[in-house]
């Protein structure tokens, strides 16, 4: 009888299922790495910058720069001297957004999981904008709150919207790491979008 294929086999053989980029998955397998990635995801900076945040010295977690440069994850967009030294500075080339696509290919635990996270680590940040007296810092501060009956050409409408709203904020923010490394002021803000159906007889509309 012929002796089934080893492990390594199965993972080299380039025949399993998957519905997430391989080198997404390699690159958010550590958390230095997603720390890194979710850094510049939100704007350019160098990894003396990242270190300085972190409270570590560069040399300790430069290694997992050089793989998500390796990985295609980040590029290099400008280097400085400073102190007789070559500061590089690097921006994020893949979100850490799921597509349509992968989201559809997912396992549908694996669905909640992630919104049940997702969800958490939204509460949490609103809690510490909430404790930090940043939430209601800027007068033009935006908190909306909008159920809405919709039929299903509706809903599609309004997924659509949000999906062209979240590219248009990815080259906003793009746009603005680009100023904020010519030394305009960083202002740190977190941007929600949720679109969920909902039980009869919700609130009525919110916004602040």
């Amino acid at each position: 009888m012929k002796a089934g294929k080893s492990m390594r086999e199965l993972t080299e053989g380039g025949g399993l299922k998957t519905y997430l980029d391989r080198r997404l998955i390699q690159a958010l397998s550590h958390p230095i790495r997603e720390h890194i990635l979710a850094v510049l995801n939100e704007r350019i900076a160098s990894a003396r910058e990242i270190g300085s945040e972190l409270g570590a010295e560069v040399s300790s977690f430069y290694h997992h720069i050089e793989l998500l440069e390796e990985l295609g994850c980040i590029e290099r967009v400008e280097s400085r001297q400073r102190r007789g030294a070559t500061e590089h500075f690097f921006r994020a080339t893949k979100t850490m957004f799921i597509d349509d696509e992968e989201w559809k290919g997912m396992p549908e635990s694996l669905k909640a999981d992630l919104v049940t996270c997702t969800l958490q680590e939204l509460f949490d940040d609103v809690v510490s904008a909430l404790e930090d007296g940043t939430l209601n810092a800027r007068d033009e501060r935006h908190v909306s709150w909008m159920p809405v009956a919709l039929d299903a050409q509706g809903w599609a409408a309004v997924r659509d919207l949000m999906d062209q709203t979240l590219v248009r904020l990815g080259t906003i923010q793009e746009a603005a790491a680009v100023r904020v490394a010519q030394g305009a002021e960083r202002i740190n803000a977190t941007m929600a979008l949720l679109a969920y159906e909902t039980s009869d007889g919700g609130p009525t509309t919110a916004s602040a």
